[in-house]
């Protein structure tokens, strides 16, 4: 960055306007040369690090960057001094005697970096994967629409086969068919294009995180690189976790030609016998170094991989967030952190909950929320060091039953069983409420559970009370209702990697719907199933249940 059109600030105080040639960290100005040369003969000043405005890469507002990671961030004009080993938190002077007085290991940040290893290279490397891999998953997201565009060819020629054999009906059924394959792929190609732009977000984010790492590098201290890399491994750990998503969410579906009947019969019966549907192609989909490929086929078989038996409290509700299974146990205000290792579920630790905890609900990132509708409140929580660590405590005006979270929007989708769904900030305050009609609202008032799939704008509504599932936009409008003999009071559904919903009842059972309301299977189970939580990559899922009450872990092969 040039010097040219920066100008000195001491002098601009003294209403001199003078170029700055330099520009001072500790007093965060730019400087002329004049003061350089004060700056090297006053002793308080002489320490003070001075970068050269024309330096190759000089960005003047990034050492904002590099002082934000020294100062406290509950009290602004304080440096961090400390480390509580206990809350992974750095501390300056006050927090340390006030916040964190009772803790029992602090350690000074001074000692910990002497004992730093300056290097930076497993990070880089980190970042270097996911902007990789970004790049792979783009290109994959591109060829898929190219791929999609160019299957109209091998539909025309389909097509024309059939024509040989069909006469009068056959221009009726043409443009019927081609008016929906155009329907369907813009609807695919949109998907895509979504995708696309969330690729592309990612690679910013990530981008712009390897340029503060990268800067300081160059002008940063052993103190920075510390403190950088705490906030990096967070970061990666989120960036991580959204490309799972993503790649869990890349596109595979085509348009393919079905015919059920021989040609012959075809003739009689065309318009019944053909259709145009979407089919998922076994792919390939680009994945982060060390994280588990996906590889994605259009049969599903249920593997039922352990089970788990609890022997006291309602285990009404479960959430499947990073490496870690939480359960819910209603009756004895208690929430449970599961480890999954090695396709088992490892106990870790218990934690007291404030009332009865209705609803454990993944929601930004690695954080979950849990509803208390008996006292309209919900806790914002996370893992951290293998412990419950709680973020945030927010008042609802209403009863709130069960969340889910809108990634696109960065919201929470909230139940009410007084007939309303609001639309919450993550900060517990309202942003809108979805329009319901009489109907809907009805449905709400005899729900317990919803689910919301992301990828289709979908919310699904578990209706308790009235035995089925209502699938409705957050416009209000109804897609549509499932009803169907020994559905009998549904309760926690979620989403599986192709957006069809998985919905547990109490009769011993779980339907997996597709995104039309269409039936696919129907899973027999020995208990009566509460909650279904899927993980990140959404083919597997743990369900608990009651009589007797358990956790089971499931794969989709």
């Amino acid at each position: 960055m040039s010097a040219e059109g920066f100008t000195c600030e001491p002098c601009l105080r003294e209403e001199q306007n003078v170029p700055a040639v330099s520009f001072c960290y500790e007093c965060s100005e730019k400087v002329c040369e004049s003061c350089v040369k004060i700056h090297k003969k006053i002793t308080s000043l002489s320490r003070h690090k001075l970068y050269k405005l024309d330096d190759k890469g000089m960005d003047v507002s990034k050492f904002n960057f590099l002082k934000s990671l020294t100062m406290c961030s509950e009290h602004k004009t304080e440096e961090v001094r400390y480390i509580c080993k206990d809350h992974e938190q750095v501390c300056c002077n006050e927090c340390t005697i006030v916040r964190h007085r009772k803790c029992d290991n602090m350690i000074s940040i001074a000692d910990e970096v002497t004992k730093f290893e300056h290097s930076d290279e497993d990070v880089a490397s980190r970042f270097k994967d996911i902007l990789q891999c970004s790049e792979k998953l783009t290109e994959h997201e591109a060829n898929h629409q190219n791929v999609i565009r160019a299957s109209k060819n091998d539909l025309e020629e389909k097509l024309r086969d059939l024509k040989k054999s069909i006469d009068d009906s056959f221009a009726k059924f043409e443009k019927v068919m081609l008016r929906n394959y155009d329907e369907k792929s813009s609807s695919i190609i949109k998907r895509s294009i979504t995708q696309t732009e969330k690729i592309k977000k990612l690679t910013s984010d990530v981008n712009q995180s390897n340029q503060y790492l990268e800067f300081t590098e160059r002008c940063g201290e052993k103190l920075h690189s510390f403190l950088l890399r705490r906030k990096l491994e967070k970061e990666l750990k989120e960036y991580e976790d959204v490309f799972q998503d993503l790649r869990g969410g890349a596109s595979k579906s085509s348009l393919v030609l079905e015919t059920d009947i021989s040609e012959e019969k075809l003739t009689k019966s065309i318009e019944s016998c053909i259709r145009l549907v979407e089919v998922k192609n076994e792919t390939e989909i680009p994945q982060i170094h060390g994280m588990p490929k996906l590889k994605l086929t259009g049969k599903i078989e249920l593997k039922n991989e352990i089970n788990i038996t609890i022997s006291s409290g309602y285990a009404r509700t479960c959430a499947w967030i990073g490496n870690h299974v939480i359960v819910g146990l209603q009756e004895m205000n208690q929430l449970r952190l599961y480890d999954v290792k090695n396709e088992t579920l490892e106990y870790k630790t218990s934690r007291s909950t404030s009332s009865e905890p209705w609803s454990v609900k993944r929601v930004d990132g690695l954080k979950f929320a849990v509803c208390y509708p008996n006292n309209n409140t919900i806790d914002i929580m996370e893992i951290k060091n293998e412990m419950f660590q709680l973020n945030r405590t927010f008042k609802t005006e209403r009863d709130i039953w069960d969340v889910s979270f809108d990634k696109n929007q960065s919201k929470i989708i909230a139940l009410s069983r007084s007939g309303f769904i609001d639309i919450l900030n993550l900060d517990g305050t309202m942003s809108n409420t979805v329009p319901l009609t009489t109907e809907t609202s009805a449905a709400a008032k005899n729900s317990h559970a919803i689910c919301f799939d992301a990828n289709n704008s979908l919310l699904h509504l578990s209706c308790h009370g009235l035995h089925k599932l209502l699938t409705m936009k957050l416009d209000g409008t109804v897609v549509f209702g499932f009803r169907r003999k020994g559905l009998i009071f549904p309760w926690h559904p979620d989403i599986d990697v192709n957006g069809n919903v998985f919905v547990p009842f109490l009769n011993g059972g779980i339907f997996q719907i597709d995104r039309q309301g269409k039936l696919l299977k129907e899973i027999k189970c020995k208990d009566n199933p509460y909650c279904i939580s899927f993980d990140g990559s959404r083919t597997k899922f743990v369900v608990t249940h009651c009589s007797p009450h358990s956790i089971q872990l499931y794969t989709l092969k």
